[in-house]
């Protein structure tokens, strides 16, 4: 049996009638008595002895039972039960006292009191079972506001919802996303925020919970009180009752920025991928086992393929075969040194079987792991046909095909330094020049000039052997290089080369022509220099046509004529070298009337080359500028400077009364000159009346059409012509009166010893006569001597020239020198 404390605080009489009551029961009990308020308090406090339960009256000396529940409060002790013993007649205020928490209460008299041996243990135990569900309630209620502190204070959306859809709980980060008050919610329904097109879905899903499956990661859409749609992922869960869902529950995140991340790279991997696809190159990855892992839309379709046909396949399936070891050497160069080089250009196979020219450049992808290659190819097909097209146009003659000279003179170079290495190699260099080109060019024109041209290049390309070298120099000019071959060989050759030339016929409309080639042979295998070999080629060349054209002229060491021919090519590049420094001069020597005064307003200037203190003849440089083509620029060099010195002196031009200016024959049909002459005239101050052109026979007769039309040109526009050297051809009189001359300059040669030959007299005379029939003036040179003066003043000739006249001086002294002013100023070379 349990032994209970009771705390009695009642007046003596009735804790005696309480003990002896509890003590007639058998009743196990321990009583700790108190009559005054304090005594009640220590006994409360005390650590001795607890009491078990509390049986007071209703008043105290200092006292009331209605101070005991907060007297027990106070002290942590509002627990302990509490039986009141009251007097009869005082139920009321002990009914009142149970309404403010007192357990139970008898009434002071023997038969109520003897019911406290009972009363007392089942108070106790109602207390402590009051005292536990208490203690389960706080427990409870702590719980649940630990719990909903743990909703209210998570970033997650919570949710609970009946089974009508109607929302029993939302956290507050719901009302916050979600931008309602917890007020507005409850009356809220879940299609009120659920946008349209994750209704259907979110039907299904609830049939799925109803049927007890749980769901994970589902993802739906709300609409925000501000209207705006937010995206949701999360957990639900249906919550049963005897077996039937009475609701569901949800926790979610806000997904939306990531959902517009997500839509935002997709957009941005869309926008790449046409990027990528419709590239106009080639882009490709290809990992470490070699092989594409992905290739771009336009990239395939360059390669004729589709995009599906080449990924997973190796790389080298479009590389041609005989770059891919380059290629791949490039590739493993790479991947050990990732730093970026120029690239690497190669040739690439397309599904066709065509092949292309790219420009590869590649680098490391740096955000794998695993080594994969970014590989960019542009088709650089057009460009490198076009480079192999310059180049071919860099090293090939346009009209020919053939190769041209600035690839000929490279191929002589490599060829030169080969012989120096090896001595016994043997090299030839021939050197041909077409012999009747210039009547054909001339006759038939630039057209026919040039198919002739085309056709001897196929010609000599069937005649030479596979590893000689063919190249059209320049105008009608052809050089082949015969490597390792002897000379008597290359001799063979070359008139083997000569007599099919001699054999073809070129026929244009309705003419057909002959024509020959002369060909200068030159073993190279111990010459120094790419000048020196082609200069003495050109030398054998220009000899075998001085032997007569259409042959073929080997030369030998110790060949005195081709040496000597090699010296002209010196005196060439001395011309020019003269033309550029202006190391030229100009010289007059008067021409006078035969009869009158001699009055300097007629004069005739001859050109000098200045070679330190000395003046060189034309004599030595002339024939050598016509035969390297140099004259014409010789005949605009003394155009421009007696233009241009008669311009800086106006007074001197004024008193001139005619100037002539000799023309080569090259001069003369030259339509570049021509156009030079024009113009020059044109833009000068100089009258064109006082200009008089002059020609020799020879060269008017050696191309009289061309002639015809230059005179005529320069006479539309004032000036004058003189035929120089008249009477030194054998048809001269045949064409003097087709030319539209002026004057005519008899030859020397029948003035030179006039006073000795009556037929050199008669000649002149001749000459003279039909000159004056035809409205011409008449000039003769070399007048030496007073004698011969004297006869051509008896003859009639107009003017006189001569060592008897006055010798040629610089112009600047004639001029200032009155007394030897002529009639005619004259230009001769």
């Amino acid at each position: 049996m349990n032994k209970y404390n009771i705390l009695v605080s009642c007046s003596a009489p009735t804790r005696d009638a309480i003990q002896h009551s509890l003590e007639n029961a058998g009743f196990a009990f321990s009583l700790i008595c108190t009559d005054q308020r304090q005594l009640f308090v220590d006994a409360l406090t005390s650590s001795d002895q607890r009491p078990d339960i509390i049986i007071s009256e209703l008043e105290l000396d200092d006292f009331s039972a209605q101070e005991l529940k907060p007297l027990l409060k106070q002290y942590n002790s509002e627990s302990l039960p509490v039986i009141l013993v009251t007097e009869t007649g005082a139920e009321p205020l002990a009914l009142a006292c149970l309404e403010e928490g007192i357990d139970q209460f008898v009434i002071n008299a023997p038969a109520s009191l003897r019911r406290l041996c009972v009363l007392i243990p089942f108070v106790i135990r109602q207390a402590e079972k009051t005292k536990q569900q208490q203690l389960l309630a706080e427990e409870i209620r702590v719980s649940r506001e630990r719990y909903l502190d743990i909703f209210d204070n998570t970033s997650d959306l919570i949710q609970c919802l009946a089974q009508d859809g109607r929302f029993l709980y939302t956290n507050r980060a719901w009302c916050d996303t979600m931008g309602y008050t917890a007020d507005e919610v409850s009356r809220l329904v879940l299609t009120d925020v659920l946008h349209p097109d994750s209704m259907q879905c979110c039907q299904e899903r609830f049939l799925r919970l109803k049927s007890g499956e749980s769901l994970h990661l589902i993802d739906f859409m709300f609409i925000t009180k501000a209207g705006e749609t937010i995206h949701l992922e999360g957990d639900c869960g249906a919550i049963f009752k005897n077996g039937e869902a009475v609701s569901t529950r949800g926790i979610f995140k806000d997904i939306t920025e990531t959902v517009k991340s997500e839509e935002a790279r997709k957009v941005s991997d869309a926008r790449y991928q046409t990027l990528y696809d419709n590239a106009p190159d080639i882009y490709s990855i290809v990992n470490a086992q070699g092989e594409f892992e992905s290739i771009n839309r336009t990239g395939a379709k360059i390669l004729g393929y589709e995009v599906d046909e080449l990924v997973g396949q190796p790389a080298t399936m479009v590389i041609h075969p005989e770059d891919r070891e380059r290629v791949l050497a490039y590739i493993t160069e790479r991947f050990a040194d990732p730093v970026e080089s120029n690239g690497i250009e190669y040739r690439k196979i397309r599904k066709d079987g065509s092949v292309i020219w790219i420009h590869q450049r590649v680098s490391l992808d740096p955000d794998t792991s695993q080594p994969r290659m970014l590989v960019l190819c542009r088709d650089i097909t057009e460009q490198h046909e076009l480079r192999k097209q310059l180049s071919y146009q860099a090293t090939h003659d346009e009209l020919t095909q053939l190769i041209n000279r600035r690839e000929f003179d490279s191929r002589l170079r490599r060829m030169l330094a080969a012989s120096g290495n090896s001595g016994d190699d043997h090299h030839v260099l021939c050197y041909l020049d077409l012999d009747q080109f210039k009547v054909i060019n001339d006759t038939c024109g630039h057209a026919a000039g040039d198919e002739l041209l085309r056709q001897i290049a196929a010609l000599l390309s069937r005649q030479i052997r596979s590893r000689d070298t063919l190249a059209r120099l320049g105008g009608d000019e052809f050089a082949i290089l015969m490597e390792h071959c002897p000379l008597e060989q290359a001799e063979v050759l070359a008139n083997r080369i000569r007599e099919r030339i001699e054999d073809f016929r070129f026929q244009w409309k309705t003419q057909r022509f002959s024509i020959g080639a002369s060909i200068g042979v030159v073993p190279i295998q111990h010459s120094g220099s790419v000048e020196d070999v082609l200069s003495l080629a050109d030398s054998a060349c220009y000899e075998a046509k001085q032997l007569g054209r259409n042959r073929v002229h080997v030369f030998h060491p110790g060949d005195q004529a081709i040496i000597g021919k090699v010296g002209d090519g010196l005196w060439a590049s001395r011309i020019t070298e003269a033309l550029d420094t202006d190391t030229f001069s100009l010289f007059a020597q008067e021409i006078a009337p035969c009869t009158g005064d001699r009055n300097g307003k007629r004069m005739e200037i001859l050109i000098r080359l200045r070679d330190a203190d000395v003046m060189i003849n034309p004599g030595a440089f002339m024939p050598v500028a016509e035969r390297y083509n140099l004259s014409a620029k010789l005949d605009q060099w003394v155009l421009n400077q007696t233009l241009s010195w008669f311009e800086q002196r106006p007074e001197t031009l004024a008193e001139l009364e005619m100037c002539s200016v000799n023309l080569s024959a090259l001069s003369l049909c030259d339509d570049t000159f021509r156009d030079y002459a024009l113009e020059r005239i044109g833009h000068s101050d100089f009258p064109t009346g006082k200009l008089c052109f002059e020609v020799t026979e020879t060269a008017a007769i050696s191309n009289v059409s061309k002639a015809t039309q230059f005179m005529k040109a320069l006479r539309d526009k004032g000036c004058l012509f003189a035929l120089d050297d008249f009477g030194s051809g054998l048809s001269s009189l045949a064409y003097l009166k087709d030319l539209p001359v002026d004057i005519v300059k008899i030859d020397g040669a029948f003035v030179r010893n006039i006073a000795g030959s009556d037929v050199d007299r008669m000649m002149v005379k001749s000459i003279c006569e039909i000159a004056r029939m035809m409205n011409m003036k008449t000039t003769a040179e070399y007048v030496e001597s007073e004698e011969a003066l004297q006869i051509l003043r008896e003859i009639g000739i107009d003017y006189v020239q001569g060592f008897h006249i006055g010798h040629p001086i610089p112009i600047e002294e004639f001029t200032e020198n009155r007394q030897h002013k002529a009639e005619i100023l004259h230009f001769k070379r």
